[in-house]
């Protein structure tokens, strides 16, 4: 590679990652409890965890009994029990955003009460929107993908030596040395995530700016059609009145036609009008763009729509496969840890990339970008961690609504104080040393009060409640490991220090 061309892709990863680096790791970390939302649900909220011991499904009661109950809508959705979910969920998307569930006992078909706690959501939301109003705050984190996207790509054409910076660490030379290897290794392992995530992100939060071109492309500008063909048509409401279809006969004929496949979701559109649809979503286990759907009439019970990404062209496969590699939502569970690992890389990819940069270029501690790489960085770590335990101790207080307002406050002024600490505190290590020993007593104070107030110690849990437990230990010992690790000040090269002593001698 010629040094001129060598230069500027140095220049674009570097300049890339500083511009956008910040920004990233609140999406990158943030998404790391995002892949685990559904587990740390029904993790923190032990009714949840009740395992019914019938597990048949019987589509007409469940309306019915949301009827009774008064959850009556028009829209609905139905998610069925699966290893993670061991009850019905029902939900609801009002026009003006807002989220309504009922959840209900498999077998018995009891409603169970909603978690007050929306900590998988918060954070969720922090990482698909950053909490800005859509779509905004969504485009905003596709762009952020898109800039990860192409310093990737511009780091692995200027890293030539690679074989040899795979297993490269010198810890006892110089903070600058220390720095670059630690960038090298952290984005070398980390790569195929993070090129994956880099590539889905950028397409889910640009989504709503490439579908338009894509419909230009292959249907002539029409969003719609293009919506329609992908993912199945809706409803048409028309106003006439129409008896509904058998619904247990309809979950007959789905899972019928979609044999082998396990049905997930189900949603129902204007059930009693004459263009009401009812809609079957499975899983292909075997399949990465596994989606397939089927779509009726509940008026007369026909076949209106079958959607299927398998044997498709490359641009339908693409499409349903960016969802699924995004949040991992096929595989078993080890391969949503090694994403989870992989994001932690890159999050420290972030922090050395930052702290490198500064020390190339002779900046200390003192400078804005160091300060709000700690502040923001380390404050978002310390804000998630002090989450944890608060959310698990407010169900005890039993505050109903409020309890999710308060998990907000909780994360954001945590975050706010953090964020303005380093411009207080002036020795950025220090502080970086306080930063993980908080963040790591918090997560391990998760367990206790989850101990005390729920019954479920370490030893006495099983399945996802063992996993979550596991994965907060690990990541309370990760960052132990990081402060035991970290060194106090800057180390000065060997060779300057004995250049010195030679020089004192003489």
């Amino acid at each position: 590679m010629k040094q001129h061309t060598h230069k500027r892709l140095y220049d674009t990863h570097s300049w890339v990652g500083i511009i956008s680096g910040i920004l990233l790791f609140i999406v990158t970390f943030s998404g790391i409890p995002a892949l685990f939302e559904h587990e740390l649900g029904y993790w923190q909220y032990p009714a949840f965890g009740e395992i019914a011991e019938e597990r048949s499904f019987d589509l007409e009661r469940t309306i019915a009994t949301a009827n009774d109950i008064g959850f009556q809508y028009d829209k609905l959705t139905i998610q069925l029990p699966d290893e993670i979910n061991n009850h019905i969920m029902l939900s609801h998307f009002s026009d003006e955003s807002e989220f309504y569930t009922l959840y209900l006992k498999t077998g018995s078909y009891e409603e169970v009460e909603s978690s007050p706690s929306a900590l998988g959501q918060i954070l969720t939301h922090l990482h698909t929107d950053l909490y800005l109003p859509r779509p905004f705050g969504r485009y905003l984190v596709g762009l952020a993908g898109m800039a990860m996207l192409l310093a990737i790509i511009a780091g692995i054409f200027i890293h030539v030596k690679w074989r040899k910076e795979f297993v490269m660490l010198r810890p006892k030379r110089s903070w600058r040395l220390l720095l670059t290897d630690q960038h090298k290794l952290l984005g070398l392992w980390s790569l195929p995530f993070t090129l994956i995530l880099a590539f889905t992100g950028t397409i889910l939060g640009l989504l709503g700016i490439i579908s338009p071109i894509l419909a230009l492309a292959a249907f002539d500008g029409d969003v719609q059609k293009a919506t329609d063909t992908i993912l199945g048509p809706r409803a048409e409401i028309t106003g006439e009145p129409a008896p509904i279809y058998s619904l247990n006969e309809l979950w007959i004929k789905a899972r019928s036609d979609l044999a082998d496949k396990e049905i997930k979701l189900i949603e129902i559109e204007g059930a009693g009008d004459k263009g009401g649809l009812i809609k079957f979503s499975a899983h292909h286990q075997k399949h990465l763009s596994n989606i397939e759907t089927v779509t009726y009439s509940t008026a007369t019970g026909e076949t209106i729509h079958e959607g299927s990404f398998i044997g498709k062209g490359p641009f339908h496969r693409i499409f349903a496969a960016v969802t699924p590699l995004h949040y991992v939502l096929f595989g078993s569970v080890w391969l949503k840890i090694c994403y989870a690992l992989a994001a932690l890389g890159a999050c420290g990819l972030i922090v050395t990339g930052n702290m490198l940069w500064l020390e190339r270029r002779g900046h200390g501690m003192e400078h804005l970008l160091s300060k709000l790489t700690l502040g923001i960085c380390g404050g978002l770590v310390v804000a998630t961690c002090a989450l944890f335990p608060v959310s698990q101790l407010l169900y005890v207080f039993k505050l109903g609504e409020e309890h999710h307002h308060f998990e907000e406050w909780i994360l954001w002024s945590t975050w706010g104080i953090t964020l303005f600490t380093p411009f207080l505190w002036k020795n950025g290590f220090q502080l970086s040393h306080w930063m993980l020993r908080i963040s790591a007593a918090l997560l391990l104070s998760t367990l206790v009060v989850d101990g005390l107030v729920n019954g479920r110690w370490l030893w006495l849990t099983s399945g996802w409640n063992f996993y979550i437990q596991a994965g907060i230990i690990f990541f309370a010992l990760l960052l132990v490991y990081l402060d035991i690790k970290m060194p106090d000040e800057k180390k000065e090269k060997v060779t300057n220090r004995k250049t010195a002593t030679q020089a004192t001698h003489i």
